[in-house]
């Protein structure tokens, strides 16, 4: 071989190893999903001064692990004057109100203590330098909800020493490269799995303004942190979407959970998957410990019409899918699972966006969603226009749709959504807060409505150029609410207000003449949307809320397809139901017409109706629910305690109507979950 040749040999060679470099780098770049995202940096100039830097290791555990920590702090170019101290914010008690979520606590209520080695959380101070004497401090919890609303209650929280905050100081100037070395022992990580964000700064470097603290700001991966995975699955989450054709391909989601409704990421091994029709239905599955707990199987198809679902079982643990409708014809819309409203640590919740996002699609297997913040929390401009990216960003036609919205909370509460960032457009409570010692934004980014009047009015002006909608919640007033923009009646969520009354609430609004659909969310502060927790406030009876929340709820819509534009057309036609979490199949319809239709009926013809279910347990009552124009009655319900089935077909003719009627169905599972459909309106 001569040495052109030779050259060539050793550059192809060389080319291929780059090329091959580049691809496990793409790949390794691909794999790191949103729950896996690092901290791009810990380094808070404006609360520790120049160059201050702080590190916690390990930054990465298992929930309800017991270990130890450590937590480094190399002082910058200020050093720390001896008259001066440094304070740390557990990641338990960052959130706005300091929920004190039994969930989300290391060790215990108070997350360190300076009194006990033996005792868990017990925290010890060395400096690098000798001879120094550095001394550790423990602020007081604090009530929940300190300085509420006011522009400065965290800062002034924690200048007060609230929220077990730990203090550090030492006995002479400390200078530029010193380190602080915090031993924090005997700590079991929470229940709960995400990333827990801690807040160091300087007590002399504290804004005085809550908006220009970093977690107002959306900083949040800007901190020191450390997340926590779930581990031990107990049973396998089990997800498609409901309504395909015969032989048309379609995807199954599998997710194992742990006791407290976390990815179990430790899960791996072989699953076996099975069900009782002709199909294309892999037989097994291989989880390998790279798939952290979750797997997307594509190209299933079933070869027969019917109702079917999918059961998987390996390593001990199982889980049966919501069930599949196989039609002969393709089907004219789709059914697709969600949650439009959930809070995040922007405002008032405990989770940033990114872990609601990946969650939502990977782990509870949903289709869209919506993390909706209080449009009255954001702090500053530069954490909405952040919020309005990640939206954007979270966006996966196809896969996983996002909205943009808010809850307005003024009046009443009533969340807002837009279909596109450039026009969101935020309106706030702003006469509320600024009762509470708010100034003007600074930049503007919002606009104020004094009550539910001028919301209405404010979205009635913007709906003129966008698209735009309106979803009550638990507390919206309902007292200038315009079914042109409120198209939906949140009927379930996690407050435990007893579902009659939702139920009542939503009757009355019917009756008046309102044409509202029916949909279900979670309102969640504690955990992810779509969270598979299934009674959090029993399984956390502790802490400052206590037994606030139960399961969260599902929103159910009919779409063509999973975009944006389609969802949207959706709800705007009521063609929605929602329920207590399960995902129930309900199929409600009258003459075809599906449920959120107005129908006129034809002179001397009686509605007849047509119901489908197909629950996730098994089924005690399906009942029909109707307005006959002077009262609320319940014409058919159907007892199925003694019977054994998550299946119920019918039909039924209206032999008493007259001029005209609404009709809604609610199903209700002998585990408690219930589906209540939107209505039908039918008149002569």
């Amino acid at each position: 071989m001569n040495n052109a040749n030779t050259m060539n040999v050793l550059t192809n060679a060389s080319a291929n190893r780059i090329n091959l470099l580049l691809i496990l780098f793409l790949v390794w770049i691909a794999s790191c999903s949103a729950f896996q995202k690092k901290p791009v940096g810990k380094k808070l100039p404006g609360l520790l001064g120049p160059g201050t830097t702080v590190h916690i290791t390990p930054d990465d555990v298992w929930s309800r692990k017991q270990q130890d920590y450590t937590i480094t702090l190399t002082l910058g170019e200020d050093g720390l004057p001896a008259h001066e101290s440094i304070g740390i914010v557990n990641g338990s008690f960052i959130d706005r109100w300091k929920f004190s979520f039994a969930s989300h606590w290391w060790g215990q209520e108070q997350p360190w203590q300076t009194t006990d080695e033996k005792k868990p959380n017990y925290v010890t101070a060395t400096c690098s330098r000798q001879n120094v004497q550095l001394h550790l401090k423990v602020g007081e919890e604090g009530p929940q909800k300190p300085f509420v609303n006011t522009p400065n209650h965290f800062v002034r929280s924690i200048r007060e020493r609230m929220r077990f905050v730990l203090e550090l100081s030492a006995d002479q100037t400390l200078r530029a490269g010193d380190t602080i070395t915090l031993g924090w022992r005997h700590v079991q990580a929470p229940d709960y799995a995400m990333r827990y964000f801690f807040l160091p700064f300087r007590f002399s470097k504290l804004p005085e303004l809550d908006r220009d603290l970093p977690i107002r700001k959306g900083n949040f991966y800007g901190l020191p942190s450390i997340r926590v995975k779930g581990r031990a699955a107990e049973y396998l989450h089990v997800t498609c979407r409901p309504l395909h054709a015969v032989d048309e391909q379609f995807s199954l989601n599998i997710a194992a959970i742990d006791k407290f409704g976390n990815l179990a990421e430790d899960f791996h091994g072989t699953v076996k998957l099975t069900t009782d029709c002709d199909s294309d239905v892999p037989q097994t599955v291989m989880f390998s410990k790279d798939d952290r707990g979750h797997k997307l199987i594509k190209n299933v198809q079933i070869h027969e019409a019917g109702w079917y679902r999918i059961k998987a079982e390996g390593n001990n643990v199982s889980g049966v899918s919501n069930y599949l409708v196989i039609s002969k014809q393709q089907p004219f819309h789709r059914l697709y699972f969600g949650d439009m409203h959930v809070h995040t640590l922007d405002c008032d919740g405990t989770n940033d966006i990114s872990e609601h996002y990946f969650y939502a699609p990977n782990v509870a297997g949903l289709d869209f969603g919506c993390v909706s913040p209080h449009a009255e929390y954001f702090g500053c401009r530069q954490a909405w226009v952040r919020y309005l990216k990640e939206t954007t960003q979270a966006n996966q036609p196809g896969r996983f749709v996002t909205f943009y919205g808010y809850e307005w909370a003024q009046e009443g509460h009533t969340n807002a959504y837009f279909l596109s960032e450039e026009e969101a457009v935020l309106i706030w409570g702003e006469k509320r807060m600024k009762a509470r010692g708010y100034s003007e934004d600074n930049p503007s980014f919002r606009i104020g409505a004094k009550d539910e009047r001028a919301f209405m009015d404010e979205l009635e002006k913007l709906k003129r150029t966008r698209p735009l909608f309106t979803i009550a919640h638990i507390h919206s007033a309902y007292r200038d609410l315009r079914d042109s923009i409120h198209w939906l009646d949140e009927i379930y969520s996690i407050h435990k207000v007893g579902r009659d009354k939702r139920e009542n609430r939503l009757r009355t609004n019917l009756q008046k003449g309102l044409r509202l659909g029916v949909v279900a969310g979670s309102d969640m502060h504690r955990l992810t949307m779509g969270h598979l927790c299934k009674e959090p406030g029993e399984i956390w009876p502790l802490g400052d809320r206590g037994h606030w929340d139960q399961a969260g709820g599902l929103q159910a819509t009919f779409a063509s397809d999973l975009t944006r534009k389609a969802l949207y057309t959706g709800m705007k036609n009521r063609q929605t139901y929602g329920t207590t979490g399960a995902r129930i199949v309900l199929l409600f319809n009258c003459n075809h017409s599906p449920m959120g239709s107005q129908i006129k009926s034809a002179q001397n013809t009686l509605p007849k109706f047509n119901l489908d279910v197909g629950g996730m347990a098994d089924l005690s009552e399906v009942t029909i629910c109707r307005f006959d124009g002077e009262k609320w009655s319940e014409p058919v319900t159907v007892d199925l305690n003694e019977k054994t089935t998550d299946r119920y077909s019918g039909s039924w003719e209206d032999t008493e109507f007259n001029q005209a009627g609404i009709y809604y169905v609610r199903v209700t599972q002998k585990d408690g979950h219930q589906a209540w459909s939107s209505p039908l309106w039918i008149s002569k």
